[in-house]
């Protein structure tokens, strides 16, 4: 467990999608790694429940700091550190809400990962590709808010 820390604190929420101790505490999470039927895909997927209205909170301060931090830089206690370059993406049309955005580290030049985010009620899931990757299918994406809005009811 590590905890991350934005050097800018509009760039927090961003931080907290990697960190243990983010300000919206998790009341569940699990994660998984996704792969194509063609061998290894890279891609994951991390899904988060939370508390009623905390969600939705989350995405907000997301979209305001995908939009603040261009340029941000993070740290974490275990000592590592980076700083990467936001470029907001189109959002996908699933979920109550969503947000796409791609990082490139300063560390990998050229080597951008793209990042969608999916709510579903008090749900949030994080669809991350590896380097280089291209964005998840919405179908995917789709069938996951299907399963979490159908677990909801």
């Amino acid at each position: 467990m590590d905890v991350v820390t934005a050097a800018e604190p509009s760039c927090q929420p961003l931080a907290d999608l990697r960190s243990a101790r983010p300000e919206h505490q998790p009341t569940g999470t699990t994660w998984a790694a996704l792969r194509s039927g063609h061998g290894p895909g890279g891609a994951s997927i991390v899904l988060t429940s939370l508390a009623q209205g905390e969600a939705k909170a989350w995405m907000t301060e997301l979209k305001a700091a995908v939009t603040a931090c261009e340029d941000y830089s993070i740290a974490s206690q275990r000592g590592w550190s980076d700083r990467a370059a936001l470029v907001a993406l189109p959002s996908v049309d699933v979920g109550d809400e969503s947000l796409s955005f791609s990082a490139t580290s300063h560390h990998t030049p050229g080597e951008s990962q793209v990042t969608t985010i999916v709510r579903t009620g008090g749900s949030l899931a994080v669809y991350l590709t590896p380097p280089r990757g291209k964005q998840l299918p919405a179908s995917l994406m789709k069938q996951q808010h299907e399963k979490l809005a159908a677990a909801g009811d």
